[in-house]
């Protein structure tokens, strides 16, 4: 059973200019995006910088409103929630952000952070907050001795993993993973991500993990959904993803990845960078097809919807 569907989300940004800041175009950054994360699996996003990855998790987490579309949690269309209406379910549906220092109040110690998830849920004698807050320490791999120290005492790894704890401090069903390890050292990387698989497995956890690491994401997720210009250009389970991609910029994205013998990046580049106003002047049909050797008058003429190319595989492309 789907915790989390998506169903044709949109999200346009204006683009204004002038002293009287007239909107003179739109920013398309997430358009007709459908996703579905399954109860106790991972759903791997994947993507260069700004092709709307976060932009689509703060819309889950009802920091943006949606422009158009439904979003689906345990079957209720949440898009038109209330703030007052969505309290409750800010405790089912946490993230765990890029930087760890950043998202941890410099002011309060280990303790206090996570003791605050732990009050929303009801629980308020301090020594049974004391203990539960040891126990979630334990759960990630921390030393309880670190309740009362500060943010600043620990190393990236160390503030991550408390940063883990304050997300499960509330029991959530769903925990939305934004990059948790890109800004960490490789050696750490492979901790936390052991670290989240090893508590999915003992509480049942669903994650939607964004990442731009297709290295991280063959390894912890189940399925994998690739993201350019705002769209979905393809999707798959995991390893049929890997060994069959059928989209262009998929074999893009898989040809960048460094060699695990040497580290080195192969001649053939990802796809370059373009400038941000470029996404306001986005091609019909794929959004790809500037970039695509095998393109074609059909490309232009692609709908809305995936093409399925399998029992579980679809894509944005003719050639599928």
């Amino acid at each position: 059973m789907d915790i989390l569907r998506i169903e044709k989300l949109k999200k346009h940004f204006p683009i204004r200019r002038g002293f009287f800041q007239r909107t003179v175009g739109w920013v398309r950054a997430v358009e007709n995006v459908s996703l579905a994360v399954a109860g106790g699996r991972t759903l791997g996003l994947v993507g260069e910088s700004g092709c709307g990855k976060t932009t689509l998790a703060r819309m889950i987490l009802r920091l943006l409103p949606a422009d158009g579309g439904r979003i689906l949690y345990k079957g209720t269309d949440i898009c038109g929630f209330s703030d007052r209406e969505m309290k409750p379910l800010r405790r089912e549906i946490q993230i765990v952000f890029q930087d760890p220092y950043g998202s941890l109040n410099p002011r309060m110690t280990v303790g206090q952070t996570i003791a605050e998830g732990l009050r929303m849920k009801g629980i308020r004698e301090r020594r049974r907050v004391r203990e539960q807050v040891e126990r979630l320490l334990e759960l990630v791999g921390m030393a309880p001795a670190a309740v009362d120290r500060y943010p600043h005492e620990f190393s990236g790894g160390q503030r991550q993993r408390i940063g883990i704890a304050r997300a499960l401090s509330v029991e959530p069903s769903l925990v939305i993973c934004d990059e948790p390890v890109s800004a960490l050292d490789v050696s750490i990387q492979a901790q936390i991500i052991n670290l989240l698989k090893d508590l999915q497995d003992r509480l049942g956890l669903s994650y939607l993990f964004i990442s731009h690491d297709l290295n991280v994401v063959g390894y912890l997720c189940h399925h994998v959904a690739v993201m350019y210009k705002g769209q979905i250009m393809e999707y798959a389970p995991a390893e049929e993803m890997f060994e069959n991609p059928l989209h262009p910029y998929t074999h893009e994205l898989l040809a960048a990845v460094p060699d695990p013998g040497t580290g080195k990046k192969p001649a053939a580049a990802a796809v370059d960078r373009e400038p941000a106003e470029a996404a306001a002047e986005l091609p019909e049909g794929c959004r790809f097809q500037s970039k695509c050797l095998e393109r074609d008058d059909r490309c232009r003429c692609l709908g809305e919807d995936l093409t399925r190319a399998g029992e579980e595989h679809y894509v944005r492309c003719w050639r599928a």
